[in-house]
């Protein structure tokens, strides 16, 4: 199923001996946005994006707009959900410290408990290897 694929950077090889395969493309999250938002149609079939910097794109948000930015963050997203799926597109969203699951999935950093369960919707866990990955639809279920 094509979609985001969301995990700790400490996941990621060489951080981690068997750890998960970056991919091509190495992106910031804004870059990011601003590529889907703008280009989308322009993105080659099957690319592939590790996407870094969302957890410092939340933390420098206040923490009253913090979930409307997420949510316009996740307008963002869902509009380029067909395009991305049609290109068969692969992303990964790495984050610097820990992702934790309750009632929602949220993303601690720097102390801060941030909301990215606003922009993904509801998650799946998946457990590879030992490592916690949470995967979204492109078309993010809310």
């Amino acid at each position: 199923m094509p979609g985001y694929e969301i995990f700790e950077k400490k996941h990621l090889k060489p951080y981690k001996e068997d750890g998960i395969v970056s991919c091509d493309i190495k992106i910031g999250f804004l870059d990011f946005l601003r590529e889907i938002k703008n280009y989308a149609e322009e993105i080659p079939p099957l690319s592939s994006f590790t996407v870094v910097g969302i957890e410092e794109v939340l933390y420098r948000i206040h923490p009253d707009e913090c979930q409307t930015m997420a949510r316009a963050i996740h307008t963002i997203l869902q509009r380029a959900a067909s395009t991305l799926e049609r290109k068969k597109v692969q992303v990964q969203i790495t984050c610097k410290d820990r992702l934790m699951r309750g009632e929602s999935l949220w993303l601690e950093y720097r102390g801060e408990r941030l909301p990215i369960d606003y922009i993904f919707g509801s998650t799946i866990t998946n457990d590879i290897r030992g490592m916690k990955v949470y995967t979204a639809g492109f078309n993010l279920s809310t």
